[in-house]
Formats: C-alpha cells, structure tokens, sequence
C-alpha cells in the first residue's frame, strides 16, 4: 500500500484523462471532464468554442455556477452523452461547504478519482481509473499537497484521517449541471446575427425611399437674411472632479481580487509555493517560488496556468530560476461617484465601535489632501481644496464576501490595496487599506 509520501511527478501532472459515463443508482452520471475556470460570466459561449478549438475532440460542454464558476469539457468518444449529468459538478455542489477535498468512490465501472481546492475542480483530477493501483497512486500522490478538509476513499484503504461515504446519498438531493452541445447555442447566435440583418436591410431600404422622396418633392431654397451675431459671455473653467467622484466600484473591486486570489490559489504547482497576493484597483500581482530545488522545473508555473485557462495571467519568469511574478490587469472596474454621507467625527465614532465590537487590528487616522497641492515654492495655488478623510488599515481572516457589510456601511469609501497571504498557518490573511471621506 502507498504511504501518501510519493512526490508528485510530471508523468501523474500530465496523464491522460479516463472518461466516460457511470451509473448511479437509475442515473447515468458523466465523468473524465476537462475543467477549467470560466472568466467571462456574462457571454461564456466565445471562451468555451476557444477551448473546444485547443482540445481536440471536445463537442460537449456544461456550465457550473459556483463561488468560482466553472466549464467542464467532454467528448462522445468517451461515452459522454448530451443531457448527461456531471457526477464531478454534483459531488462539488454536496461538498461546497468545505474548503478542499480528495475523493476515490468505487464504482462498478471502476474507481473515480476527484480532487477540488477553494471550490473549484482541479483540471484534470475528474478521472475514472480502471485498476485500483491508478487510483491509489493518484490519491496519494495528490496527499503531497497538504491541507485537505475532506478525504474520502475506500475503508479497505485504512487510510488516516478519511472516511468512506455512499456517493448515491451524497449526491441524491443535489441540482444536476448538464452536458450540451456547443451546436445548440451556435444556432440561436445565428438567428440574433439574420434578425440584425434583417433589421439593417429594412432600415437602409427606408432610408433610400426617404431620400427619393424627398428628391422629388425638393422646394426651392428659402433666403434667410443673417441673424445678428450673439456675444457670449466668458464660461468659467469646469471645477476640477473631488477625490471621491471617481473611486473604484467597491463590489465589482473586491470580488474581482477575491476570484482571481482564489483561482490562483487553486493551481497545483509541484515544487513551487504562491506567495502575497496584492490588489490595486488597477491591477493583482502575486509570485511563486521553489520550496524544493532538486527535480523542480520552472516551465511547470506557465504550465499550470495554461492548463487551467489562466491566459490573462501575465508572469515573468526570473532569469536566476528560482522565483517567478505573475499579473492580472483589471482595466474594466468602474470608478463611480461616492458621496460622503458622514462627518470626521462620526467616521471616527463608527470605526472605534467596530474596532471593539470585533476585537481586531483596525488602524486608522484622520488625514487631508489637497487638491492641487501647494507649489514647490510653498505658495498655495489658486482655488485650492482641503478634503479631510480617515485612512484604514484591517488585517483578519475574513474575506472581502465577510467584510462586505462593513464596506456598504460607508459611503465616500476608496480602496487603495486589498492583500492575501495564502500561507497556510497565517493568522490575518487578509488585510484591507484604503480610505473614507469626510462630509
């Protein structure tokens, strides 16, 4: 029997997927799908077809909405088949409520391997293993990455710490995410893209016959004598916008860092360790670096991210080989109008209040800007405004979703950078600065 110890190695990073379809109880369940993270939620059809495109065979898709939604790709030449439920997308909805988890459930097919970190499926750790040795070296292979929640396999394993568990029950009362054709949302694109055009022709035809119409019934041109010229009075230069009429979108921010730190979090690199990651409204930036020298290999981070349709990561690697940056460019966060609602004194009331009612960290003080700044010389400029606002800093384990309610509570709120630590052992992983206008 494995110990759970073995390294994980190139051959287990890149085997091939088995798939197919496994009956449990009168449902005929899809398994061995491609999984990969969905980046735009709005119009996901474009990005599924590019996958499909790179992954030869690939004709079915389904769709899983989730904390960090989802695509998974299959394949009729598997046995997938259209309408088929994903046995690895009701499985992650039955274990939503835990943070990771890696299961083995023997079936009569064979036994199914699954693995899922922050709520996301591992990309190719959806398998069905037709020898109980492939299972075995799978599972405890991806025990090297440490700190699972849930861990279930065979009794017969005596593995510590997991347990077994009927997936049939597991999964009896779980909404089913289903397998479709690419085909059937072509066709409906199809039908917008002629009833555009059927709308265009009709608007340029009438545009014709108004022209015509109009050349026919053409009157003489009418001499207008000149109308006296009108001075008009000098318009004052537009008051310069306050610091708080365009600060980056508070929701649309945290949750747009929040995603990208999971999803990145997410990704198996063997050898390598994530490090800090850092929100700007502008951009995320994080680093990986080597935990183990001997065997690691740099081109596993590009990798990886490849491998998990992570293309907007931006990564450079160091020329030394021993470390590697990665940036994600967020240039569509709105910056919108956030009216101060509340005076210094009663920004300073609410945050001592919080501070002692949760017992954290919570620094902040009270400062100014001016906008425009003094000149070198020290003079003032001219139409100089003083805007007094408290900047803070907060440092716990509760993510941006948690702490959501205490950003809604103001109103004049900029954020300057949120931070993740996904060290495992960290206290206050995460840590929010910014800054709240006064009235």
């Amino acid at each position: 029997m494995a110990t759970g110890q073995e390294n994980i190695t190139e051959d287990v990073i890149n085997r091939p997927i088995s798939g197919g379809s496994v009956a449990i109880g009168n449902t005929k369940y899809a398994v061995g799908l491609l999984w990969a993270p969905l980046q735009n939620q709005d119009d996901p059809i474009p990005e599924i077809r590019e996958a499909m495109e790179a992954e030869p065979a690939a004709d079915l898709y389904c769709l899983r909405t989730s904390t960090a939604p989802q695509y998974g790709l299959g394949k009729t030449i598997f046995g997938h088949h259209s309408g088929e439920p994903a046995l690895a997308a009701s499985v992650a909805m039955a274990l939503s409520g835990k943070n990771s988890a890696c299961c083995v459930f023997k079936l009569d097919e064979g036994w199914w391997f699954i693995a899922i970190r922050n709520d996301l499926i591992l990309a190719e750790e959806d398998v069905l293993f037709h020898t109980e040795d492939e299972a075995k070296r799978a599972f405890f292979a991806m025990m090297a990455v440490p700190d699972w929640d849930v861990r279930i396999v065979p009794a017969e394993w005596n593995v510590e710490g997991a347990e077994q568990q009927d997936l049939k029950a597991l999964i009896e009362n779980v909404r089913k995410t289903r397998l479709f054709e690419l085909s059937a949302a072509k066709k409906t694109q199809i039908l917008v893209i002629l009833a555009l055009g059927v709308i265009i022709a009709l608007a340029f035809l009438f545009y014709i016959a108004v022209s015509f119409l109009s050349s026919v019934f053409e009157q003489a041109p009418i001499i207008q004598m000149p109308t006296p010229e009108v001075v008009r009075p000098v318009e004052p230069a537009p008051e310069k916008p306050k610091p708080w009429e365009r600060v980056p979108q508070t929701d649309i921010f945290i949750n747009r860092c929040w995603n990208n730190a999971y999803q990145l979090e997410a990704i198996t690199i063997p050898m390598w360790k994530m490090g800090r990651v850092s929100c700007t409204p502008k951009q995320l930036s994080t680093s990986w670096h080597i935990t183990n020298a001997r065997g690691a290999r740099l081109a596993w981070v590009k990798s990886a991210l490849e491998r998990y349709k992570l293309n907007k990561v931006n990564v450079q690697l160091d020329p030394s080989g021993t470390s590697a940056t990665g940036t994600v460019q967020f240039s569509d966060i709105p910056m919108v109008l956030s009216m101060p609602s509340l005076t210094a004194d009663q920004i300073k009331e609410q945050l001592t209040d919080i501070r002692q009612a949760t017992a954290l960290p919570i620094q902040f003080s009270e400062q100014t800007v001016k906008d425009p700044p003094d000149n070198p010389d020290g003079t003032v400029p001219p139409n100089q405004q003083t805007y007094k606002y408290f900047s803070f800093s907060i440092s716990s384990p509760y993510s941006p979703q948690e702490w959501k309610v205490f950003f809604d509570k103001f109103s004049g709120l900029e954020f300057i950078k949120i931070s993740y630590e996904p060290t495992l052992d960290a206290r206050n992983k995460w840590t929010y600065e910014g800054r709240i206008y006064a009235k």
